[in-house]
């Protein structure tokens, strides 16, 4: 278990100074070959922390499904100093910040078991509702909601880059069943998976990824077809774009630095 149901409900002790705190133990479904968390598993972890602050105050995914509502993804940029290993203790700390009308940010921190920071975050998210409109964000505004922070960002600002073109004769994927989430729709990690799966096995072996910003900017459901394009945009970083089948319109955006 990831963490313990006595935990998730502790909300006393897991609320600090507006800050979320979610103690973890690495799993071992979640490394690869080299017995190291893979990225996918990271942004899994980072995002169950999210919906765990926000299980404390009834606006999970699950509370919000009743009312046609969701959570999604916008952005997410993670820094990373050093993946975690098999069995590793972690501290995830997360909060919200100030939200516009309809997006709100969310920041998180990963301490290894010494304190030191070894991985940073930022992102972006938004509720909307069955039909795919953003709800405003002020509606759900509770005096008894956890504080929010208003600190810096825990990162530097997401990078503006153009999508890779779209292949002139691009390999089709199907989506799966697997790839579905409880909202009908790919789940936001799927992406990544996608993108690291067509990067291929060697490349991973031998590269360290130390920096991923994802652009989520529509989305695909079961059967759709995509396909995936790539473009090296230094040595050590490329941006990969998935893009729909039936309209070719760029579903999602990834920007990968690996060393």
């Amino acid at each position: 278990m990831l963490y313990s149901k006595e935990d998730k409900f502790d909300s006393e002790n897991m609320i600090e100074e507006g800050r979320f705190i979610l103690p973890i133990q690495v799993p071992i479904h979640m490394v690869d070959s080299r017995v190291e968390m893979t990225p996918v598993s990271l942004f899994c972890i980072l995002q169950e922390s999210a919906a765990a602050h926000c299980d404390q105050f009834h606006l999970s995914g699950i509370d919000l499904k009743p009312y046609n509502l969701f959570w999604v993804l916008t952005r997410m940029h993670v820094q990373i100093e050093r993946m975690p290993t098999w069995h590793e203790k972690l501290t995830i700390q997360t909060w919200e910040k100030p939200h516009s009308f309809i997006s709100q940010p969310r920041d998180f921190l990963v301490f290894d078991e010494n304190g030191e920071i070894i991985v940073r975050g930022t992102s972006i998210w938004a509720i909307i509702d069955k039909e795919s409109k953003p709800v405003k964000l002020e509606d759900f505004d509770r005096p008894d909601r956890f504080p929010l922070k208003d600190d810096a960002m825990t990162v530097k600002a997401f990078p503006r880059l153009p999508g890779a073109p779209l292949s002139e004769n691009p390999v089709l994927h199907k989506v799966l069943h697997s790839d579905i989430d409880l909202n009908e729709h790919v789940n936001n990690t799927k992406y990544l998976q996608w993108v690291m799966d067509d990067m291929g096995h060697d490349f991973f072996l031998h590269h360290d990824v130390k920096e991923v910003s994802v652009h989520f900017i529509s989305q695909l459901f079961p059967n759709d077809q995509y396909s995936i394009s790539h473009q090296s945009i230094d040595e050590n970083s490329s941006v990969h774009s998935i893009y729909a089948a039936d309209d070719q319109r760029e579903v999602c955006r990834i920007w990968m630095k690996a060393e």
